[in-house]
């Protein structure tokens, strides 16, 4: 019961705090802003940055004048359901949205607000329905090159770490939107070109839903670590996300794993790659993370800037002013290793010494 209490007293605080940064927690009774921003919580580092600058650009336009804005947090697939309900009965509706879908479990809701005629933008998980009324009625999808995620990954894999056709990989997965599915299928494309047949990467497996957390994501790495031996660890694991790999960091220095099951990893493990700009995980890059150390193996991180929902924002105050928007906006992936992440701006708290 201390639990929950403490739980609501955060939540409550939360929702305080997030109000005098142009926040808004759950749906609103009254009328609302020009344009609408609607974000998943900070549930991770990513989602966090993607706040932080949402609220950023949200400022800059109020500050403008010439339009207003909000951005409006939900903590789950229901929670952001009720908002899009709220927005479409509203009397004094937005004149445009912006929305990072929580997953594909909101298709219902967002057909809906393609039908009221509002317009929106999608940002990263793009949402689609069989019938084509979202896209035909989206006014511009703003993503990562998520496809350019796993195809840069499997790449690296191949040419600079000698993976080879059939050869075992092991991936740690999002959650079920279209954010993996697109990393999954550029993972596989490009070993497709380089070879494999279709049987091969059928076999590839996959963790369970992640969520995109770390905790979640080393739980899940310390479970399949169980089941390893040395002649079935593979070589290779690409994850969906930086804090995923940070989770496995975290769990290779940590008492959860023994020390035959890490010297089964350090035996075998060639490349680990991830994804995002984790200031964190640049950290380990850079070899001054205050407790992990750069790895022996080739570590690295395909870049997904959160900074991208500005672009995604700005995308329907062009729309608003008349001006052409692009349909399809997929921003170019870079690989961050080592050698080169001097030359990268990432997110999040670095862990330095």
């Amino acid at each position: 019961m201390l639990k929950k209490f403490r739980k609501s007293v955060l939540a409550v605080a939360a929702c305080l705090l997030a109000a005098v940064f142009l926040v808004s927690c759950g749906g609103k009774s009254g009328g609302y802003k020009d344009i609408v921003i609607l974000v998943p919580n900070a549930d991770h580092g990513w989602t966090g940055a993607v706040l932080q600058y949402a609220q950023e650009k949200a400022k800059e336009i109020n500050d403008a004048g010439k339009y207003t804005a909000e951005v409006i947090t939900s903590e789950s697939v229901q929670a952001q359901s009720n908002q899009i309900d709220d927005i479409i009965a509203s009397s004094k509706k937005p004149k445009g949205i912006v929305i990072l879908p929580q997953d594909n479990n909101v298709e219902t809701k967002i057909v809906a607000l393609a039908n009221s005629g509002i317009p929106f933008v999608m940002f990263d998980r793009i949402v689609s329905d069989a019938q084509g009324i979202i896209q035909s009625k989206v006014i511009s999808n703003v993503k990562g090159d998520n496809e350019g995620i796993g195809y840069e990954t499997a790449k690296r894999f191949v040419r600079k770490d000698g993976l080879r056709p059939g050869e075992p990989v092991y991936i740690f997965i999002g959650d079920n939107s279209s954010v993996p599915e697109s990393r999954t299928a550029g993972f596989k494309k490009y070993l497709k070109e380089a070879g494999w047949t279709q049987a091969q990467l059928d076999k590839i497996p996959t963790s369970d839903s992640t969520g995109w957390a770390r905790a979640k994501g080393k739980t899940l790495f310390i479970d399949w670590m169980g089941k390893q031996t040395a002649q079935t660890m593979p070589r290779f694991i690409f994850t969906h996300d930086d804090e995923l790999a940070m989770g496995i960091l975290e769990a290779l220095k940590s008492s959860d794993l023994t020390d035959n099951q890490k010297k089964i990893f350090a035996d075998k493990i060639v490349a680990l790659g991830a994804s995002s700009g984790l200031n964190e995980i640049y950290s380990v890059l850079k070899d001054n993370h205050k407790t992990i150390e750069r790895p022996k193996y080739d570590l690295f991180s395909v870049t997904y800037d959160p900074a991208m929902i500005q672009i995604s924002i700005q995308s329907m105050v062009d729309h608003l002013n008349g001006a052409s928007v692009k349909k399809e906006n997929v921003i170019p992936v870079s690989v961050v290793d080592a050698t080169n992440v001097g030359n990268f701006k990432g997110f999040g708290d670095a862990i330095s010494k």
